[in-house]
């Protein structure tokens, strides 16, 4: 016998011994316990199940903080937000107790971009309009509500959220009159803290309130000092030191991580206060509009550039000091300044990664899509060379809002098609040229391409063009597949469509944190896991292979659409 017939055998015997294993068994018990979740209030790192058992026990309460991708001035990343609510609404859930947090909204209203107006004024902010943002909110709350919460808790970093969560905590209470569930608006983390605050700043500085500056000043420097100092240019803390950089306040080189500690714990005393007055009916869970006090944290509002189709990289001030970019293609771990040097260099390639939050079966987290995504999006950046990241929208459709489980969200279209054409217009406001969107799951597909045809469309003479690489989905799945067949006769009914072998894997090299190893168990244990296959086979390996298989398939399909090879023909008359 031949090297090449011993082969075929092997794989014939390989394929027949996995068909014979390839048959959901009939009994799979109905349901089981989710088990013990992990030490986190994230929604997206719990199982479904785990959410589900938190929620029979009591855990009806989860918060929806809002954040924002803003310019922060020249020392700060314009993630600043992001990274601070993820603090306060860990805290604020465990001082609760019983609470879980769900994605943090990173696209939030932050000005207009035609012509870029508000901190729009500068790259890299994105900035969704209200109308929209509130849409958004209120399709998450009502899939929260679905999954078994029974309290909605709007919190806001930034001054332009707050007449949004106002509006949607009212519409979501207009629609729930009578169901036992209530959306809460909690203000005072923001409009009374800021006033507190000032106040503090104040007499530390020795200065009035009203001279501490409302934007990237010693009190924001200070909060993000003290939660993730790695994402300060303590080389930048020159004080106020050009026209126009983006901060209002001459202090922020007197912030420390201690002030940060203590403004921090302002913002949650008064967020709990408030919370605990609504939740005993001391107060309504809506109470009436405030107008900012201490000036707010709006920031600078320059005047629009000349010409509204004039890139805000070639508008932006020039610094008097060189950025020295980390090591990072996302905008939100970079400053205004060094994403505005990055398009002048040349990276006019920006990759918008779409993700989901959804049930992934007993042993893998709700966030699964979100942090393979965002793995890929790295990997695609890194190979373009010219490519930055906007953040990953975790909010995508997942079917009918209304009929969620525990802990999945649904922004079905066009809701999700609108944040989709917001991100990119923003994108395309600063400079970007080659605006690339990638969905990791089924759902985001049509959206995608809808928004990028329609976009390419309306910008033909712009040089400016939107691309939804499906490939990556669905190229880059078939790939993964014909390959697992070749390489270990996994066939389609073992490999699976969802939270099998390909998903498992997947996770497994990216982010092994958010696998239950314990709960990996046979065509996912029970007839409500919501997996297809069997993940019991899955590797770290099978798993990097399959992300190279997407990333390539993305990046293929991106070149072809780019520059798409010669029309053969005769050519003849």
């Amino acid at each position: 016998m031949t090297i090449r017939s011993l082969a075929a055998v092997l794989l014939a015997a390989s394929l027949a011994s996995a068909t014979l294993l390839a048959q959901r068994p009939a009994t799979l018990l109905e349901t089981l316990p989710g088990g013990t979740p992990p030490d986190s209030v994230f929604i997206e790192d719990l199982t479904w199940a785990e959410a589900r058992d938190l929620v029979r026990a009591g855990w009806t309460t989860v918060i929806i903080g809002t954040a924002g991708t803003e310019q922060k001035g020249p020392h700060m990343v314009d993630g600043e937000h992001k990274f601070v609510m993820t603090y306060a609404a860990d805290r604020i859930a465990r001082a609760m107790g019983k609470t879980l947090v769900a994605p943090v909204v990173t696209y939030v209203p932050e000005g207009s971009w035609d012509p870029p107006m508000g901190h729009m004024g500068k790259p890299g902010t994105i900035t969704l309009p209200e109308d929209r943002f509130v849409e958004l909110l209120v399709s998450a709350g009502r899939s929260l509500k679905a999954g078994g919460f029974t309290r909605i808790m709007f919190l806001g970093e930034s001054g332009g959220n707050r007449t949004g969560m106002r509006s949607a905590a009212e519409a979501l209470n207009k629609i729930w009159a009578g169901t036992g569930a209530t959306a809460h608006w909690i203000d005072d983390y923001y409009t009374k803290s800021h006033a507190d605050q000032d106040v503090f700043a104040a007499k530390l500085l020795g200065v009035a309130p009203g001279q501490v500056g409302n934007h990237a000043n010693i009190l924001d420097t200070s909060e993000l000092m003290f939660v993730a100092p790695q994402h300060i240019r303590n080389d930048r803390l020159v004080g106020n030191d050009y026209e126009n950089n983006g901060v209002s306040g001459n202090n922020q080189s007197k912030a420390s991580p201690q002030i940060g500690r203590e403004l921090l714990q302002i913002k949650l005393d008064n967020a709990l206060a408030q919370i605990r007055r609504q939740v005993s009916g001391a107060e309504p869970p809506v109470p009436a509009l405030p107008a900012p006090q201490g000036g707010g944290r709006g920031g600078n509002r320059p005047p629009p550039p000349p010409g509204p189709h004039r890139p805000t990289f070639e508008t932006a001030p020039a610094s008097r000091t060189p950025t020295k970019a980390p090591d990072t293609v996302f905008i939100d771990e970079l400053t205004w300044e060094e994403t505005r040097d990055a398009l002048k260099a040349g990276r006019r390639t920006v990759i918008i990664p779409t993700g989901g939050t959804e049930k992934n079966g007993y042993h893998m987290v709700l966030g699964k899509h979100n942090f393979v995504v965002s793995h890929a999006a790295n990997l695609m950046a890194r190979r373009l060379g010219n490519a930055l990241v906007a953040p990953v929208i975790q909010y995508v459709p997942e079917g009918d809002p209304d009929r969620q489980v525990p802990g999945a969200i649904s922004l079905p279209s066009p809701a999700y098609d609108q944040l989709l054409d917001a991100a990119a217009r923003s994108l395309q406001a600063h400079g970007f040229t080659d605006i690339l969107f990638i969905g990791d799951s089924g759902g985001n597909q049509g959206g995608m391409t809808a928004v990028a045809n329609a976009l390419t469309a309306e910008w033909k003479d712009r040089g400016v063009r939107v691309y939804a690489l499906t490939d990556y989905y669905n190229v880059g799945r078939d790939h993964y597949r014909a390959w697992m067949l070749a390489a270990f006769g996994y066939g389609d009914d073992i490999v699976g469509s969802h939270a099998g072998i390909s998903d498992t894997s997947q996770m497994l090299h990216v982010h092994p944190a958010g696998i239950r190893r314990d709960r990996i168990m046979a065509w996912g244990g029970a007839k409500d896991s919501g997996v297809t296959g069997d993940p019991v086979r899955a590797t770290a390996e099978i798993g990097r292979m399959g992300i190279e298989f997407k990333v390539n398939a993305a990046l293929n399909q991106f070149q072809t659409l780019k520059n798409p090879p010669p029309q053969r023909g005769r050519g003849g008359n």
